[in-house]
């Protein structure tokens, strides 16, 4: 009987022992977890070979449900993710390649409804993001776009739309490098234009319409790097410009 006592006592201290540990290199290996303070919760765990993951690793709030899962792929740079709300409910899914944010992620409310998905490369968005209308998208049964915005790196590049819950166009433009630039436009539920405008360096440039339900222009404003240009400002901008033969616009 002392003898079991011991044995078991000596392998339940061995397997402790054996938690945490780094080789002669320096380097992870085998089971690995974190505590929060002053609980038995373990904040991650998994297992390290060489000090890189590998299987599932698992997260928790401090509640103790669970956080995040990420299985990483066997002889693969490549982790499948999986994040959660603390009501259990699934945050948001995507991979990674080498521990950084990779190609399509999806991301939903705690009600399990659709809000976006984006495209990661190197951990910086890169390609489409699209959001989505959240009204009663589950009880509808179909997704309806809200915004379709392009990123390079992390800014804002390219044609950006945005959208009625119809699917027709609500707004479009264009960014460059996280700025908006050139005409945009935006409309009326009916497809006809609201406004016209230009953008330079993210501030409004040049002339701007503004339109009725029917078609009418109501008014035209004149903008130059963001200031509105009106009276005998406007009048002699103009004038040097005509003179000049150059596009108000630009």
């Amino acid at each position: 009987m002392k003898y079991s006592l011991f044995l078991w006592v000596f392998m339940i201290g061995s397997a402790i022992a054996q938690v945490n540990q780094v080789d002669s290199k320096g380097l992870k290996q085998g089971l690995w977890y974190k505590d929060f303070p002053g609980t038995k919760i373990h904040m991650y765990e998994g297992v390290f070979k060489d000090d890189k993951p590998v299987g599932v690793f698992k997260y928790r709030y401090e509640s103790g449900t669970i956080k995040a899962i990420v299985e990483n792929k066997p002889n693969s740079k490549l982790s499948m993710v999986k994040m959660y709300f603390e009501n259990e409910a699934l945050m948001s899914e995507g991979c990674y390649w080498d521990q950084k944010k990779d190609s399509i992620w999806v991301n939903y409310n705690e009600r399990g409804e659709l809000v976006s998905a984006e495209s990661y490369i190197d951990d910086k968005l890169n390609g489409k993001k699209i959001i989505y209308y959240l009204n009663d998208q589950l009880e509808a049964g179909k997704m309806n776009v809200l915004s379709m915005t392009n990123y390079v790196n992390d800014l804002k590049d390219g044609a950006y739309k945005e959208f009625y819950p119809t699917g027709k166009v609500k707004m479009a433009g264009n960014y460059t490098a996280g700025e908006r630039i050139g005409e945009w436009v935006e409309y009326y539920n009916t497809g006809q234009v609201m406004t016209r405008v230009r953008y330079k360096r993210d501030v409004l440039h040049g002339w701007a319409y503004y339109y009725d339900k029917n078609g009418t222009q109501l008014s035209k404003t004149m903008w130059r790097d963001g200031f509105k240009l009106e009276g005998k400002d406007l009048e002699s901008f103009l004038k040097r410009c005509k003179d000049k033969n150059l596009d108000p616009n630009q």
